[in-house]
């Protein structure tokens, strides 16, 4: 008698066990966000590449909700956290930091902890392999003095237009030569003087002030817990 109460006992056990254990599957349901899904984060803390270093953590959040029509999958101010890969620091001739980025984990509504891979997919002025850069390097800033120098040579014929014609009838015919060529002295020594200062310039930090709104691009799928 006592072997029969015992294995019904165990057999109720059992039952019990497994409907438990149906029910926990049934209520864990995820939502897939696609590869290729962009989503917007802002930075929770300023990051500046002269004061980190590899290893170190920050955290973003997003700006917008996830969902589908009928679901919520991640609400605006989850946690995306991730750390600091590399550090590259400026150099010469006008060579910028680049920072390194590897973003780790999303915080799910229900706490847990989802891996993610995922890249920055713009806002950012983006190295060749990803990195941030700290500004233009030592080409770009080239072309920036041309843009700089080109633009004095404009300013000063423009305003030899104008004054010409303000000073007496016809004036800008006699004034705007003049005025033309002065620009595009001044230009050209703007332009010769500066790219050779840059040549012996450090480029830029990477500074990303807190607030900063940027778009991360999911490179594998991401399979968040809902409730439905």
């Amino acid at each position: 008698m006592k072997k029969i109460i015992l294995s019904l006992a165990l057999f109720l056990l059992f039952v019990c066990s497994n409907a438990d254990a149906y029910q926990i599957e049934a209520a864990a349901k995820t939502k897939r966000i696609p590869m290729g899904t962009k989503i917007e984060l802002e930075t929770a803390h300023k990051i500046e590449s002269d004061k980190v270093n590899t290893g170190d953590m920050f955290s973003s959040y997003l700006t917008r909700d996830v969902r589908t029509q009928t679901t919520m999958i991640l609400p605006r101010g989850t946690v995306v956290r991730g750390s600091v890969l590399r550090v590259k620091s400026p150099s010469l001739p006008s060579k910028s930091g680049i920072l390194y980025l590897n973003f780790d984990h999303v915080v799910a509504p229900n706490g847990s902890q989802l891996p993610i891979s995922a890249g920055i997919a713009g806002s950012f002025n983006l190295d060749m392999d990803g990195g941030i850069k700290g500004g233009e390097n030592y080409g770009g800033k080239v072309k920036q003095n041309w843009s700089k120098a080109g633009s004095i040579v404009k300013n000063s014929t423009q305003w030899g237009i104008k004054s010409g014609d303000d000073w007496f009838k016809g004036g800008k015919y006699i004034v705007t030569p003049f005025s033309a060529t002065g620009g595009a002295i001044a230009g050209a020594g703007y332009f010769a003087g500066v790219s050779i200062i840059d040549l012996f310039r450090k480029g830029n930090n990477v500074d990303i002030e807190k607030g900063t709104v940027f778009e991360l691009m999911l490179l594998e799928p991401l399979d968040v817990p809902v409730s439905e």
